[in-house]
C-alpha cells in the first residue's frame, strides 16, 4: 500500500468526525447569534465543538506526520535491503552496476575511474576446512578492509566470493599502493577459534577511459585481468593490457562455456578397454568428452589445458570421478582408470574430494586406478608425492602414463608410489623395426616384474604390435585393436559379451 493510501485509509473517519464537529459548532454559533438574547448553552456548545475540532486536527496532524515517517522508514529499509548485501554490507550487484555506469559519466563528459574485481582464493576450501560461518566472516572481513583502504570507493558483491570496487580516479601509482595494502591485510589473516587463518585474494584492474568507457566492456576487461591473476598462481593483482584480448579472451570464453557444460550435462565419459594377455577385459580407461550443442564433440586437448589454468580443473576432476563411480556398476569385475591432472595434485583438495565421493557413493577405492603423466612424475614435489601416498592409502592404485616420452628414467620406478606403468605408444609402434624400443620395453618389463608393477602397452593397433608387446613382457594392453573409446552403454555391452576371451580382430 502506498504512503497516500495508508494515510487516506487511516484518516478518513477522523476527517468526517472533524466535519461533524465543525458543522455543530457553526450551528451552535448561529443559534447563539440569531436566537434569543440569552442562549448561553448554544454559545458553550459552539466553543466546545470548536475546541474539540482543533484538538482532533492537532492529533490528526501528529498522526499523519508519524505515519509519513514510518512509511518513509519502511521505504528506506526496502531500498537498503535491495541495494546492500545483508551478509557483507557491500552494495548488491544491480546497484553496483548502476553506480559503475554513473561513475563513468556521459559521452560528452567522461570521468576517470578504476574498476577492481576481487576474488577470494580457495573459498570452497575455506568453507570445507573451517565451516561456512568462517567463510561468511572472511567475505565480510574482505569488504571491511576494502572499505577502510578505498575510503572513497564503492564496494559491491557481484557473486558468491566475487567483489568489485569502483575508485573515482585513474592514478595507477596510488591504486597500486592501495591494492598492495589490501593484499597484505588479507595475508595477515582473520582470527578464528584462537588462531589466525591467512587469506588470499586475486585482483584484476581496468581503467576508464584508458581501457574502456562502457561499463559492460570495462567489466569484461577487468575480468580478463582477474583471470590472468588466478592463472598465474593467485594472490596477486593484474592490470589489463591489450594482449589479453586475443587468445586470452577465447580461453575465458571456453572456460565460461565449460563451467556451464558441467551443470548442463554436456560432458560425457567414454571408456576404452584395457585387456589381459589372453584377451579378456581387465579394466577400462575413462576418457572425458565435451559434446557442445553448437560445435559438436570437442577434444579434451582443446579444453583441458584451459581448465588447468583455473580451479575449473578441480570441478571437472570431481565430475569425472563421480561419473566413474556411478558407471562402474555397469562393468562388473572391472576397474576404471581415471586421469588426474598435475594441477589437481598441487592441492590437498584432490585427496579430500576422492574420500568424500567414495563415502557418498558407497564405492571402494580399490575399484579405481588413478593415472598421472610422466611429466607430472618428473616434476613431483614432496607435497605431490605425499598426496599420491595419501591416495594409495585410501586404496587407489596409481598408474604412470606415457612412460618414455620425457626424462623419467628407470630409477623413478623405485622412488615413485606407483603400481602400474603405461608404455607410450611410440615405443609399441617401433617394436617391429627399432632395436632400441625392443630393449627399452623388455628391460622395463623385467624391472617391473621384480617390483611387482603392472606394465601396460598403449596404442596397440595391429595384431603384430600385440604379439610383439606380449613377447617383450607387457601384461596389459590398450589400443584401437581392442576397441576405441565408446559411451558407457556400448562398452557395457562389450563387457557382457566378454565372458570368453576377447576376439582379437581389427
Amino acid at each position: 500500500m502506498s504512503i497516500l493510501a495508508t494515510i487516506k485509509d487511516h484518516s478518513g473517519r477522523i476527517y468526517r468526525g472533524i466535519q461533524t464537529l465543525l458543522v455543530s459548532s457553526i450551528a451552535a454559533t448561529a443559534i447563539a447569534t440569531f436566537g434569543p438574547a440569552e442562549n448561553a448553552a448554544a454559545l458553550a456548545l459552539s466553543v466546545a465543538a470548536t475546541g474539540l475540532a482543533l484538538l482532533v486536527l492537532m492529533y490528526m496532524r501528529s498522526s499523519v506526520v508519524q505515519r509519513l515517517q514510518s512509511a518513509a522508514d519502511a521505504e528506506a529499509e526496502k531500498h537498503r535491503f535491495l541495494s546492500v548485501d545483508a551478509m557483507t554490507g557491500a552494495m548488491t550487484r544491480r546497484y553496483f552496476l548502476e553506480a559503475l555506469s554513473d561513475s563513468l559519466g556521459t559521452l560528452r563528459n567522461r570521468r576517470q575511474a578504476s574498476l577492481l574485481l576481487i576474488d577470494l582464493d580457495h573459498f570452497k576450501q575455506l568453507n570445507d576446512t573451517f565451516g561456512h560461518q568462517f567463510g561468511d566472516l572472511a567475505l565480510a572481513y574482505l569488504v571491511k578492509e576494502a572499505e577502510r583502504i578505498f575510503a572513497d570507493g564503492i564496494i559491491g558483491r557481484l557473486g558468491g566470493d566475487e567483489f568489485g570496487v569502483i575508485v573515482p580516479h585513474g592514478d595507477a601509482a596510488a591504486l597500486n599502493k592501495d591494492v598492495r595494502r589490501l593484499l597484505d591485510a588479507m595475508r595477515a589473516g582473520k582470527r578464528h577459534e584462537g588462531k589466525v587463518v591467512p587469506l588470499s585474494i586475486s585482483l584484476g584492474v581496468a581503467l576508464a577511459p584508458l581501457h574502456a568507457s562502457n561499463p559492460t566492456e570495462l567489466m569484461l576487461l577487468a575480468d580478463l585481468a582477474l583471470y590472468e591473476s588466478k592463472a598465474a598462481g593467485r594472490g596477486r593483482v593484474t592490470v589489463f593490457d591489450e594482449e589479453m584480448l586475443s587468445d586470452k579472451r577465447y580461453r575465458r570464453l571456453v572456460e565460461r562455456e565449460l563451467r556451464a557444460a558441467v551443470y548442463l550435462g554436456e560432458l560425457e565419459l567414454h571408456y576404452q578397454p584395457i585387456v589381459g594377455a589372453e584377451g579378456p577385459i581387465d579394466a577400462l580407461e575413462g576418457l572425458i568428452r565435451w559434446r557442445h550443442p553448437v560445435r559438436g564433440l570437442i577434444s579434451p586437448a582443446e579444453f583441458i589445458p584451459i581448465a588447468e589454468r583455473s580451479t575449473l580443473i578441480d570441478m571437472i576432476g570431481e565430475w569425472v570421478f563421480k561419473r566413474a563411480c556411478a558407471d562402474i556398476g555397469q562393468f562388473p569385475g572391472r576397474r576404471i582408470s581415471i586421469n588426474v591432472s598435475g594441477e589437481q595434485l598441487k592441492r590437498d583438495e584432490i585427496v579430500t574430494m576422492c574420500d568424500r565421493v567414495l563415502r557418498e557413493t558407497g564405492r571402494s577405492a580399490s575399484e579405481f586406478i588413478i593415472e598421472i603423466t610422466e611429466t607430472v612424475a618428473t616434476a613431483a614435489t614432496p607435497e605431490i608425492l605425499r598426496r599420491l601416498e595419501a591416495l594409495r592409502g585410501l586404496g587407489f592404485d596409481i598408474a604412470l602414463d606415457d612412460f618414455g616420452t620425457g626424462h623419467c628414467g628407470f630409477n623413478y620406478l623405485k622412488t615413485l608410489p606407483i603400481d602400474c606403468v603405461k608404455i607410450d605408444r611410440s615405443y609399441i609402434r617401433s617394436l617391429a623395426h627399432d632395436q632400441v624400443a625392443q630393449i627399452f620395453v623388455s628391460a622395463l618389463a623385467q624391472i617391473a616384474r621384480i617390483q611387482d608393477i603392472t606394465i601396460v602397452a598403449e596404442g596397440v593397433e595391429t595384431s603384430e604390435e600385440f604379439t610383439l608387446a606380449r613377447a617383450a613382457g607387457c601384461s596389459r594392453f590398450q589400443g584401437y585393436f581392442f576397441g576405441k573409446p565408446a559411451p558407457r552403454d556400448k562398452t557395457s555391452a562389450l563387457c557382457v559379451a566378454d565372458n570368453q576371451p576377447l576376439a582379437l580382430s581389427a
